[in-house]
């Protein structure tokens, strides 16, 4: 009876010791640190390689190194749609029936993307495959590094694991000290959201692009906050921005044509030649057009032709971001929707985070345009 109230006691002495344990120490996850090229990622929780059913995933966040890889990442939420571009090469993955697919050479890889707190992962294996990529996984002190490479990479991966030693360290210690400060505010009280304002209104940014890097700034805005909008492109921009174009239009914006012209000749040869530069970017052809200076003869002379010039609500050219949004606003107590053109090219990357802000702040809906709505 002696030994087995030892036993006894020693068992109840380890059940108190487990109800104890933190509960990362209890179920420590596998620790998974990325490296691209010759520069290590952030560790994050949110971008973490796993394996699953055998495969291991990785994040699109991590993919979207274009001063590396040369590779983009662009997540439609609404159309649950991903992309992974680099030049011509472009991996589209539709999340609703899990399918990879090479636009170029129809090709579908093997594996599921797969979608994780905002975030898609896809199987490392297709990424490889697609962009011609090498990867290793090496196991470390705190889990493994997965190193991600083309033929930029300058260290082997033996010398790459020397000279990554201090930044491992160092995100290892910034990723403790994010779940330590995480585990001690979880108690604290979520502040109620701010009510909706104008949910039933729906804003149309016509965006028009000074330069593909002014493009570029538009459409990280737009998809940091989540919002779309129609970009207006002239024939010379679509010919000569081929990676934003690409970008626009596999992120659910809208590609308008921008033409300015005196005649409905000029006006359709330009969208003809818009077009086809549009079709060689993204494979696309649109018939939204937006005719800068043109009377109702015009107009009329390019819908007859079968295209959809777009009509605006309101204009406005301020440097404030905040005005548009009121601008927006204004004109929408007179309808359930209103087409805003921002004309003041250079200001637009600068005040359009400020607009986007104040208008979802109202709870208003921003969208592209279509045919429709146009």
């Amino acid at each position: 009876m002696t030994r087995k109230r030892r036993l006894m006691s020693l068992l109840l002495g380890v059940l108190l010791l487990c109800t104890l344990l933190p509960p990362r120490a209890l179920a420590a996850p596998t620790l998974y640190f990325t490296a691209v090229n010759d520069r290590m990622c952030d560790l994050s929780d949110d971008t973490m390689p796993f394996w699953q059913y055998g495969i291991l995933y990785v994040a699109g966040a991590t993919m979207d190194a274009p001063d590396d890889l040369g590779i983009r990442y662009s997540y439609n939420q609404e159309k649950s749609v991903a992309i992974l571009y680099k030049g011509q090469r472009v991996l589209y993955c539709d999340l609703t029936i899990g399918s990879m697919e090479n636009n170029r050479t129809g090709e579908r890889y093997a594996g599921t993307p797969i979608l994780r707190n905002g975030m898609v992962f896809f199987p490392i294996s297709a990424l490889t495959k697609m962009f011609d990529l090498k990867y290793s996984s090496t196991r470390i002190t705190y889990g493994y590094l997965l190193r991600i490479r083309n033929d930029n990479a300058v260290l082997s991966d033996e010398a790459f694991l020397d000279a990554a030693t201090d930044p491992i360290q160092r995100r290892y210690a910034q990723y403790e000290r994010a779940h330590t400060a995480a585990s001690a505010t979880q108690e604290t009280p979520i502040q109620s959201e701010t009510p909706a304002h104008r949910d039933d209104l729906t804003v149309y940014l016509l965006l028009p692009a000074a330069d593909e890097t002014a493009l570029t700034q538009m459409l990280s805005t737009l998809e940091g906050n989540r919002s779309h909008a129609t970009l207006l492109l002239t024939p010379e921009q679509l010919a000569d921005m081929g990676d934003g174009v690409r970008r626009a239009a596999g992120t659910g914006n809208a590609v308008a044509l921008r033409v300015s012209a005196e005649t409905s000749a000029e006006a359709i040869a330009q969208i003809e030649r818009g077009n086809d530069a549009l079709w060689r970017a993204a494979s696309l052809r649109t018939r939204l057009v937006y005719l800068e200076n043109a009377d109702r003869a015009l107009r009329a002379a390019v819908a007859d032709a079968g295209y959809c010039p777009i009509t605006v609500n309101a204009s406005d050219f301020t440097r404030s971001g905040s005005h548009w949004a009121d601008t927006a606003l204004k004109w929408g107590g007179r309808s359930a929707s209103v087409r805003l053109y921002l004309g003041a090219e250079s200001a637009i990357p600068a005040a359009l985070t400020a607009a986007l802000s104040r208008l979802r702040s109202e709870s208003c809906t921003i969208s592209a345009l279509n045919e429709v709505t146009a």
